[in-house]
């Protein structure tokens, strides 16, 4: 058994321990979760935080404007902006769930290593191809394994928890940004301040889930005319701005539900005041009507 093998298997073996409840399970770590999933899952969409995600287990797709990007065993998933995606869980059961492992991405806590790497490196060059994408797919190298078994190690322990998280999620932030793809990554948060404007539009979104928002009002936000703004939200987050709220207002709703809700005071708490509206874009955007959601949960 190699080297590589057993840190794998010991990173399994942590994501089940610490997985007792299926979805996301959260320890004593900021910003930091494991998910399970015991079944597979159609295609759906939601919203996807800005995060860095390893497998542990299992097999899933992401869908981003028009492109897949493979989330499976031994893989790392990259997200740098919160998307409105579509997901699916290709692989799991019982027996063997699908396991993952995600830490919040901070834009501000990414650029705060980034200028501690160019003081020691200097700025990185641009690289000859770029993705603007913002989600990244690579192979879960020692580099990332490695800080990720260990904030697995002091996910439940509050002391380990609040003397190393920190440090390991800074050292995870590092091994991302100058792995494989860093020279790329670094450069995009060079060229940042068009994603900065946007991730200000896309945070006043999501804090005022419950009201009405209009392009006009966002761009405003960010200081720029509606038409540059418009372009810019979609080059970034690969969907219109209008729908991205709609998107962030229907998965609010689906949260709700889901912690006891009723259908018709989820969409009024995220700004619908007709109910038959609120269900007809329910459905339409996840296939199925609110009050099938509620009969599911029984």
């Amino acid at each position: 058994m190699t080297c590589q093998t057993r840190k794998f298997e010991r990173l399994v073996s942590l994501m089940e321990q610490h997985t007792p409840q299926e979805g996301i399970n959260m320890g004593d770590i900021p910003g930091f979760g494991v998910y399970r999933a015991s079944a597979t899952q159609g295609r759906h969409p939601t919203i996807d935080a800005a995060a860095l995600f390893i497998v542990g287990q299992g097999r899933k797709s992401c869908y981003v404007g028009g492109r897949v990007f493979d989330y499976s065993a031994g893989r790392a998933l990259a997200m740098f902006y919160p998307l409105a995606v579509e997901v699916e869980i290709l692989e799991a059961s019982p027996a063997k769930p699908f396991l993952a492992a995600g830490v919040v991405l901070d834009l501000g806590r990414s650029a705060e290593v980034l200028l501690r790497l160019d003081r020691i490196e200097g700025a990185a060059a641009k690289p000859a191809s770029v993705d603007p994408s913002g989600v990244l797919s690579i192979p879960l190298e020692d580099s990332l394994l490695d800080p990720f078994i260990r904030l697995l190690e002091s996910f439940s322990d509050p002391r380990d928890a609040a003397m190393l998280g920190e440090s390991i999620v800074d050292e995870i932030y590092y091994r991302l940004l100058s792995g494989e793809r860093g020279a790329e990554l670094r450069y995009l948060l060079q060229q940042r301040g068009q994603i900065q404007q946007i991730s200000r539009a896309v945070e006043h979104i999501h804090q005022n889930v419950d009201k009405p928002v209009s392009v006009d009002e966002l761009a405003e936000i960010v200081h720029m005319s509606r038409p540059t703004f418009y372009e810019n939200f979609r080059s970034v987050m690969h969907i219109s701005p209008l729908q991205y709220a709609k998107s962030v207002k229907l998965d609010r709703a689906h949260a709700l539900i889901r912690e006891g809700k009723k259908a018709n005071e989820a969409g009024y708490l995220v700004g619908y005041n007709s109910p038959s509206q609120f269900s007809r874009e329910y459905k339409r955007h996840f296939g199925y009507a609110p009050s099938a959601t509620q009969v599911a949960l029984g």
